[in-house]
């Protein structure tokens, strides 16, 4: 990785040498300024003022709600309800373990559900039926139901996770343009010969530098709690999906060493069949 920033410097550096020697920077900049003059002063007056940072901050505030609602209630809520239902209804299966009607009350419970059906359809492809008509699996349901399948059909919160270091980033740069914003005005008035005035252009820095750092503030707030919040959404669908498994294992019996020697010594070719055909 330090490689790689050392070697992006360096070209950026020598592409900022070899357009400012190739370029005649001074007639650029001079033909260039009036077109940037009405942006710049629109973006120092806006930054300086102390009621943007504060506006920004509300704004900032206002946007992880809605986003962190959004995502809640589109796709963290209903994957969490689906969970619930289908872990219910597994655990209400009355049937032996392997039996042809626990098979089938698994395959209602799931195809039900459009989310569960490709993950079902990959673990029926797995599970195999001995001469006595009990069914097997050869692999873990957690091979099929995890947390990649839910991200597959759906749930697809990968930009929602990454929200709480965006929020961050945006106090970040935010603050650097105020600061920006007032150290250009501060300079200007420092510039001046009366010391007093000088004095109050530091004075009126400093109390600026206060509210921009405020966007900084709620921006690493915003992101621990969002962060905390991901956290338990998170845990509890885990938790949900994990019960599932557990539930899986217990409704079809994972294929042991025993099994497998006894299915193999029938030497049918109805000995073992896959329930997908």
């Amino acid at each position: 990785m330090f490689r790689r920033y050392a070697l992006l410097v360096f070209i950026l550096l020598a592409a900022a040498m070899f357009f400012g020697n190739a370029i005649d920077t001074q007639n650029l900049w001079a033909s260039t300024k009036p077109l940037l003059q009405p942006l710049a002063s629109v973006y120092l007056n806006t930054f300086n003022s102390p009621a943007t940072a504060i506006l920004l901050c509300a704004l900032m505030v206002a946007l992880a709600a809605t986003l962190s609602f959004y995502y809640s209630s589109g796709r963290i809520w209903p994957t969490q309800r689906d969970l619930n239902t289908l872990r219910s209804e597994l655990s209400a299966l009355e049937g032996s373990p392997g039996s042809q009607a626990t098979v089938e009350g698994i395959r209602r419970s799931l195809e039900r559900r459009p989310r569960f059906q490709r993950a079902w359809r990959l673990y029926l492809a797995t599970l195999v039926t001995d001469a006595d008509n009990r069914t097997w699996s050869s692999f873990q349901p957690s091979r099929t139901f995890n947390m990649r399948m839910l991200e597959h059909e759906g749930l697809r919160i990968r930009f929602y996770l990454g929200l709480p270091n965006d929020f961050v980033g945006l106090g970040l740069v935010f603050t650097f343009l105020g600061l920006v914003a007032g150290l250009y005005f501060a300079s200007r008035s420092m510039m001046s010969a009366d010391l007093t005035q000088a004095r109050e252009a530091l004075i009126q820095l400093l109390h600026a530098a206060t509210f921009k750092f405020l966007t900084s503030i709620v921006g690493i707030a915003i992101s621990l709690i969002l962060s905390a919040i991901q956290r338990l959404q998170v845990e509890r669908i885990q938790s949900s999906l994990d019960e599932v498994q557990l539930r899986l294992e217990e409704l079809l019996p994972p294929l042991s060493a025993q099994s497998s020697l006894a299915i193999a010594a029938a030497n049918e070719p109805r000995a073992i069949r896959s329930i997908a055909s």
